[in-house]
């Protein structure tokens, strides 16, 4: 989705910062998904996490500072041995994920840069791997665990062998209606006893995230996670872990 610029600093600038501000507000308001309570942040953020060179941080599609942060916290919280990721992009997410959780085995999927989707895409769709560049798990040293991408539709890949047997699955691919529904449905197959599922993109601009995951909120116990796009599932032993501490 593109948006008009202007000159930084100027009147209409910060008044389309200021609507920004009170339109993401509006609807944070109006979600029926209610904020992480701020014990259970300071339980998932009670680690020490490594974050990627500061160069990579912040560029177009990729995790914000604030979602790497919680989401490896959440890993490490969750001492997870198995980590699936919906959408790679450049494999910021994986590399940090990867990086902060000695032995365990990050799997990362994105569809390939020449394939065509099964289910139609959002506008918001706009941001695709390359095959020029290195992923960053790639380019950056790794420690800690390991790295394997996997490239398929994610509504044509086949989940099964991982079945009750991942500690965190992220979900970030696609954002339209479809999308959405297929990964979320994959995703809860796939979390273990004491996981938890992350989603990305939960804001006013993804209608497609937002509509499913208000949906799934009146049969799950979701959480927005605040500062972040993200919003959270536990598993029951998870929410032990993180909510009733």
């Amino acid at each position: 989705m593109k948006t008009r610029q202007y000159p930084p600093g100027s009147l209409r600038q910060r008044a389309r910062i200021l609507k920004g501000q009170y339109l993401n507000h509006r609807f944070e308001r109006g979600s029926p998904i209610p904020p992480l309570p701020r014990d259970a942040i300071e339980n998932v953020l009670n680690v020490e996490v490594v974050l990627p060179p500061a160069r990579l941080l912040m560029a177009p599609g990729t995790q914000p500072t604030e979602g790497l942060l919680f989401l490896a916290s959440l890993a490490r919280g969750l001492q997870a041995k198995t980590v699936f990721e919906i959408g790679t992009f450049t494999g910021l997410t994986s590399w940090t994920l990867a990086r902060n959780l000695n032995g365990a085995q990050v799997h990362t999927l994105d569809i390939p840069p020449d394939e065509l989707g099964v289910f139609e895409l959002e506008g918001s769709d706009e941001f695709h791997p390359s095959t020029s560049t290195p992923m960053a798990y790639e380019s950056i040293p790794l420690q800690g665990g390991t790295v394997t991408q996997h490239w398929s539709d994610s509504a044509r890949f086949d989940f099964s062998p991982w079945t009750h047997a991942v500690d965190l699955v992220y979900v970030d691919g696609a954002h339209s209606d479809d999308y959405v529904r297929s990964d979320s449905k994959n995703a809860l197959a796939m979390i273990g006893d004491a996981g938890a599922v992350v989603w990305d993109d939960y804001w006013r601009l993804s209608p497609g995230v937002s509509r499913t995951l208000n949906a799934m909120a009146s049969e799950r116990h979701l959480y927005r996670v605040p500062g972040t796009r993200l919003v959270v599932f536990f598993t029951p032993a998870a929410r032990t872990r993180f909510l009733n501490s």
